[in-house]
């Protein structure tokens, strides 16, 4: 029985696989069973799939129909025989060290859920930027430490996102947790693996590349409808989680509250670069202003980052003219400037504030 499967869902991405599959073959931990969940992609990735099956035996294929990452992902939880899940996206790629890196934690650790840092890669306006995330090796061995520090890990989106986690295949499978078949699947899963979860460890290897932004897919720059509509159901995840947990620690709800406020700058600053109209904009915004939960968490939020929180003053002033106003800035410095801006956000993710 492997070590580790490692769970890769693929759905066009064939100009990325070769690199992504070759990083995993390639890991300095060899006991591992790489599982590629062809998603019903209409590209050739299905073939460069099978291919790498018939060169190596540690390699399996699943084609199905398309029914999107979840889906992927739960099918290959379905048939995985390793004693930890691992689940990288199949355009990014990992270092030779990362796997055994995460391993070495866990071993040493006991734990049930590994969380890594990373090396966020963005391509904008014809330039790469990246830059690394990682916090202080940790050892969170029962559940009150693991409720008193896991909120230092949302606003760097070390704990939102499945791709720089190992999962101990028992506590899934025994807790019977699979991931959520809606848009932004990541964090209500992982919400739900550490609800009721004792034992979390933090590994400071930044070895996964998570390619944020490609070549020729200017996607940070399309304006989703939706985006405060899936945060919002994001953040009351989390919340039901903290109410599920009793915290009542005012510090510990500043930073959650703040780390929401955050992304509430990031829906209004996308509102206000958009196509919509100017009537349109002011609309969205102080729909975001008036929810009951916005203010909750732009009054008692604390945001670390210094700009974000500068960012956020036109929110809590309530005015919307002057968050427009605000959102436009931060999208030009981000299109115009997009060194200073990458520069300045590498700093705000890098302030996880860790408690002993």
């Amino acid at each position: 029985m492997a070590k580790i499967s490692v769970i890769t869902p693929v759905y066009k991405v064939e100009n990325y696989l070769r690199k992504c599959v070759d990083s995993i073959l390639n890991q300095t931990f060899k006991d591992f069973e790489l599982i590629i969940v062809d998603d019903g992609s209409p590209d050739s990735c299905g073939s460069i799939a099978d291919e790498y099956a018939q060169k190596d035996e540690r390699v399996s294929v699943i084609h199905k129909q398309n029914g999107g990452a979840p889906s992927a992902r739960n099918r290959g939880i379905d048939i995985a025989k390793g004693e930890w899940l691992y689940f990288p996206d199949s355009d990014d790629w990992l270092e030779p060290d990362y796997l055994e890196a995460l391993y070495n934690t866990a071993i040493k650790t006991d734990a049930k859920l590994v969380v890594s840092g990373y090396t966020m890669e963005y391509f904008e306006n014809g330039v790469a930027h990246s830059y690394s995330v990682s916090t202080p090796e940790k050892n969170y061995n029962s559940q009150e430490l693991v409720r008193g520090n896991l909120h230092n890990y949302f606003d760097n989106m070390m704990m939102a996102v499945p791709w720089n986690k190992l999962y101990k295949a028992d506590y899934i499978l025994d807790n019977n947790l699979r991931f959520p078949e809606l848009k932004w699947d990541d964090l209500h899963f992982n919400m739900e693996v550490i609800m009721d979860i004792d034992k979390v460890a933090i590994c400071s290897n930044a070895g996964y590349h998570f390619f944020r932004s490609r070549p020729g897919s200017e996607t940070t720059t399309v304006f989703d409808s939706m985006l405060y509509k899936k945060r919002k159901e994001q953040f009351e995840h989390i919340m039901r989680v903290y109410r599920h947990w009793n915290i009542k620690n005012r510090e510990i709800l500043s930073v959650i509250y703040g780390y929401y406020a955050s992304r509430l700058v990031q829906c209004v600053q996308e509102i206000s670069i958009s196509n919509n109209s100017k009537a349109d904009k002011k609309r969205m915004i102080s729909d975001i202003l008036n929810d009951k939960l916005s203010y909750t968490a732009i009054k008692k939020g604390r945001i670390e980052s210094k700009v974000l929180s500068i960012a956020a003053t036109p929110m809590r002033m309530h005015n919307v003219s002057l968050c427009i106003f605000m959102g436009k800035a931060i999208g030009f410095v981000k299109i115009n400037m997009s060194s200073l801006f990458y520069k300045i956000k590498s700093k705000s993710v890098n302030k996880a504030k860790v408690i002993n």
